[in-house]
């Protein structure tokens, strides 16, 4: 059985004005703070599930990944860079060889529809408990928590941010093959005059 995941457009989005989120209102203890920029901000878990747990997140609302799309891209990649310069000033020995067991990056899932067949689908619950986009990177994973609520074998409920990259940039390539067959189509018609 194939199941294809499919987001419907206001199922499980609903609309979250920036004055009730708890990350918009700015509601973490200004200590946590790791880095911030224009776009960016990097805090402390408060409920750490390993030696370091950081949330990175966009200061612009943004509900879930579910909601990420190709035009957030640029974005997405900066967050990525942001992670990347964090683990290199605050894990030298994080390497290639040992990145897999010690560090786990991505997202909990927001609520969605997954189409099984023609005319089945299932709706996935939310299972985000904070409404705002927040990039979860955690090395050194404590076990007694980690495992169950950070899966990596279960991306119904929590997707690697090496996934969501390529789920965006696959959706980047396709507007561009779109927009680019468009335009071929376009200025075809306008070669070959009607009659």
């Amino acid at each position: 059985m194939t199941t294809k995941e499919i987001t419907l457009p206001n199922t499980h989005e609903a609309a979250m004005a920036p004055s009730e989120c708890t990350f918009c209102k700015g509601d973490f203890i200004i200590t946590s703070v790791i880095y911030r920029d224009d776009d960016l901000v990097v805090i402390n878990d408060v409920r750490p599930a390993g030696r370091t747990h950081w949330l990175i997140m966009p200061l612009r609302h943004i509900r879930s990944v579910e909601v990420l799309t190709a035009a957030d891209l640029p974005l997405y990649r900066k967050m990525l860079g942001v992670r990347e310069q964090l683990l290199q000033t605050h894990y030298p020995d994080l390497t290639s060889a040992n990145r897999a067991q010690r560090l786990r990056s991505g997202f909990h899932r927001g609520g969605r529809d997954i189409q099984l067949f023609k005319s089945w689908k299932i709706s996935l619950p939310d299972v985000i408990s904070v409404k705002h986009l927040h990039l979860h990177v955690i090395v050194d994973l404590l076990a007694s928590v980690g495992y169950l609520k950070y899966p990596l074998w279960n991306e119904v409920v929590f997707i690697k941010s090496e996934t969501v990259l390529k789920r965006l940039e696959d959706e980047e390539k396709r507007e561009r093959n779109t927009t680019t067959r468009e335009a071929t189509v376009g200025s075809s018609n306008e070669s070959h005059p009607e009659l």
